[in-house]
């Protein structure tokens, strides 16, 4: 591969953020920052660290100082991911529900198809140390990702992983630069690097007021059991995740619930425009 502009690269990695949720040790932290400023890669924000900050984390972030002033510090999960468009849960076991998984590599590959394409954020969320993510977090994901690794002894320290996935982001990021710069190369780009929205992605944030509301019309409809959802709620979310919906798919859908329950509570009807002969919805949804 010929040298690539490394200004570029940062610009598009600028868009990936590492999330680190109830990290325990501080250890973790410096050296997940080494990790990234090796890759080229800024963005670390902290879901309610357990011990921060700490005299470890500079020990351990060695060179790569400058970062730690850029760590967010947030209360939950969904603040840290609230304005992102694609989200994956790394993840080592199996689930209740098999969501949809990736490797690291195609999936560094996808994230920055997104940002190079569409602008779009992306987090990867690494779990505690002894537990990883909980079945809820992971369920926030719109992939889940796994770094293949020995099966006799699959044992990855976080930081460790982080180092693996900036590495696989960073060469995502080298070789759709360089396809950029040549048009030979360019040709084989697959329909999804080409493919662009007409409208924006919607964000996470989006997302969490999409899904009560899917439920509670379900629930209206008596389609669901909301004392007893079963695995409903995570196969949509999984179901949607994986479709990813773009402004007027979201706003179309949410009108859609809005009217079947309307239509069930009996509180929509239907007028004719004598003037025009044309329909009128009318709902107090």
């Amino acid at each position: 591969m010929s040298q690539v502009d490394n200004a570029v690269v940062s610009a598009h990695l600028s868009h990936v953020r590492i999330v680190m949720v109830n990290t325990t040790l501080p250890a973790n932290i410096g050296s997940a920052l080494r990790a990234m400023k090796t890759m080229g890669l800024s963005r670390l924000v902290l879901v309610q660290p357990k011990t921060y900050p700490h005299p470890d984390i500079d020990a351990l972030a060695a060179g790569a100082t400058d970062l730690i002033e850029q760590i967010e510090i947030v209360p939950t999960l969904q603040e840290a991911i609230k304005d992102c468009h694609l989200v994956f849960g790394t993840s080592a076991r199996s689930r209740t529900i098999p969501w949809p998984l990736l490797d690291a590599r195609p999936a560094a590959e996808k994230s920055l198809q997104a940002v190079v394409q569409n602008q779009q954020e992306v987090a990867v969320i690494f779990g505690r140390e002894d537990r990883g993510l909980t079945n809820e977090e992971l369920a926030m994901a719109n992939y889940h990702v796994t770094i293949p690794v020995n099966s006799d002894y699959g044992v990855l320290n976080v930081a460790q992983a982080i180092q693996v996935i900036c590495y696989e982001m960073r060469m995502a990021a080298m070789a759709l630069t360089e396809q950029k710069k040549d048009p030979e190369a360019a040709m084989h780009v697959t329909d999804e690097i080409d493919m662009q929205w007409d409208e924006p992605l919607v964000t996470h944030e989006q997302m969490e007021q999409f899904y009560p509301h899917i439920e509670k019309m379900l629930a209206e409809i008596e389609f669901m059991d909301p004392k007893n959802p079963r695995l409903l709620p995570l196969r949509l979310r999984r179901l949607f995740g994986r479709i990813q919906l773009d402004r007027m798919e979201y706003h179309l859908l949410r009108g859609i619930f809005s009217r079947v329950q309307a239509l069930n509570n009996g509180t929509w009807k239907k007028s004719t425009d004598k003037t025009t002969g044309s329909s009128e919805d009318q709902s107090n949804a």
